[in-house]
């Protein structure tokens, strides 16, 4: 986590505009007040720009995703870190934002290195006006640009139904939409890493894109005694019980894409026939004396990490780098969780129609809630969340609310962890339901009792 130069945001902005313009957002990272005053000046003269000051240590990680600034102006040389290590971070966490590195040491060699790293512009010190301004305009023009491709992506976005199932708003997955769109293109390899209920087939289908068959292969659940005929197809005749000529799953792959889910729990045995045929692109059917060619992407996935493995010895390396032409790491559920309530409202309204149920919305108390989970089954789990509390509510009821989501995780919870024989009390329960109400509501009594359905003084006695 980085920690970077200067003081509590100083935002200074021209008189309101019409609301139909918007304002852009300019962020200023320089250690000196005086010049980072200035600039902040010159900019505002320049259009209609918000000045965001940075002039102290500020949690770049963590404020520059809140900030969301449209572009940056960065100096190069400040005490205690690296302005190009900055400049790198900035460029991981907002890819797509212009930063202006400022410097009094404008070497040509600093210039040269900071455009390399992906600085749009190189503004020497001390700032001429003109300077400024040329570079405002460049900026402007460059924005037009991407606001008009943003634009585009949206609209394409809106009429691909593949995009539209991985849903969210984070910048993590807008990141992966674009990733997407360029990877659906090729004809490489994929590996996906994830934790399970990440959305890992949904990812795979959306590179796919009805570009031929589309085959999914559960490799956790092929045995090695049946793999040759499951995976390259059998001959009628070639073993006891072989009554029928199978195709084969590769074989049904031709032409389209290979799906090899959890490709981490490949056998020795079975890695080794994959990594020919990948090689190859020929198979030999069991029972027959021929082979033939087949073409298709293969698109893996694991819930472990396999360069991990690799290390360890439990996966082939070779079989590796034929899996991992490009990858991706789909990020947890508690690594997005801004996405959480428009997955929650979307699977409400799913359930809803699929169980003739008229639930309209979800309560603020009850996102709150699903915000503070920390949900190691991911989005698989917020989903079957929202499904249970469709399907249990009340049929008078509009709404999903934080008791709700209480009294089913925590009969889940009570049944992970209890034994049969481990049945608690009725003052029990209620007394482990209302510490978890007291949590949800950071010790906010007169919130807790509302939440409870109680009066306040019952609830003080309670306590």
């Amino acid at each position: 986590m980085f920690a970077y130069p200067t003081a509590p945001p100083v935002t200074t902005a021209p008189a309101s505009l019409p609301a139909t313009q918007k304002r852009l957002r300019a962020l200023v990272i320089d250690d000196e007040p005086d010049i980072a005053q200035v600039l902040g000046r010159l900019i505002r003269t320049c259009g209609d720009f918000d000045v965001l000051l940075r002039m102290g240590r500020f949690d770049l990680d963590k404020e520059l995703p809140e900030l969301q600034p449209d572009l940056v102006f960065l100096d190069l040389v400040m005490p205690d870190f690296d302005g190009f290590e900055v400049l790198d971070r900035i460029q991981q966490i907002l890819p797509d934002t212009p930063v202006v590195v400022a410097s009094a040491y404008s070497t040509i060699e600093n210039a040269v290195r900071a455009i390399k790293l992906g600085a749009f512009d190189f503004l020497p010190k001390p700032f001429d006006p003109e300077s400024v301004q040329l570079i405002i305009a460049k900026l402007e023009k460059d924005l037009a640009q991407r606001a008009q491709c943003l634009s585009l992506k949206r609209s394409l976005l809106e009429q691909d139904i593949y995009l539209r199932s991985i849903n969210g708003q984070s910048a993590v997955i807008l990141q992966l939409h674009s990733w997407i769109m360029r990877v659906r293109h090729t004809r490489a390899n994929v590996l996906i890493e994830g934790e399970s209920g990440t959305g890992k087939e949904l990812v795979a289908r959306a590179i796919h894109a009805d570009q031929g068959p589309f085959v999914a292969v559960n490799m956790a659940a092929i045995p090695d005694e049946l793999a040759d005929s499951e995976l390259f197809g059998h001959r009628r005749g070639a073993f006891t019980g072989a009554s029928q000529e199978r195709k084969g799953l590769l074989n049904e792959a031709n032409g389209g894409t290979l799906f090899l889910d959890e490709v981490n729990s490949m056998s020795a045995m079975v890695q080794a026939k994959l990594l020919r045929v990948i090689q190859e692109k020929r198979i030999r059917p069991v029972g027959s004396d021929h082979e033939h060619s087949v073409e298709f992407r293969v698109i893996s996935a694991t819930n472990e990490n396999l360069e991990k493995l690799v290390q360890e010895g439990r996966f082939r390396r070779d079989l590796y780098h034929r899996l991992k032409v490009l990858g991706a790491a789909l990020p947890a559920l508690r690594e997005r969780t801004e996405d959480i309530p428009l997955l929650a409202q979307q699977f409400l309204l799913h359930y809803c129609r699929a169980h003739g149920k008229r639930l309209r919305q979800i309560r603020a108390d009850a996102l709150s809630y699903l915000r503070d989970r920390e949900w190691p089954g991911n989005i698989r789990e917020l989903e079957n969340l929202i499904e249970a509390a469709v399907i249990l509510c009340d049929d008078s009821a509009h709404e999903i609310t934080a008791p709700m989501l209480l009294h089913l995780t925590q009969e889940g919870d009570s049944s992970a962890e209890s034994s049969p024989s481990e049945v608690l009390t009725l003052a029990e329960m209620e007394r482990i339901h209302i510490r978890r109400i007291m949590e949800l509501t950071s010790g906010n009594k007169a919130q807790a009792a509302r939440m409870l359905a109680i009066d306040y003084k019952t609830l003080l006695r309670k306590l």
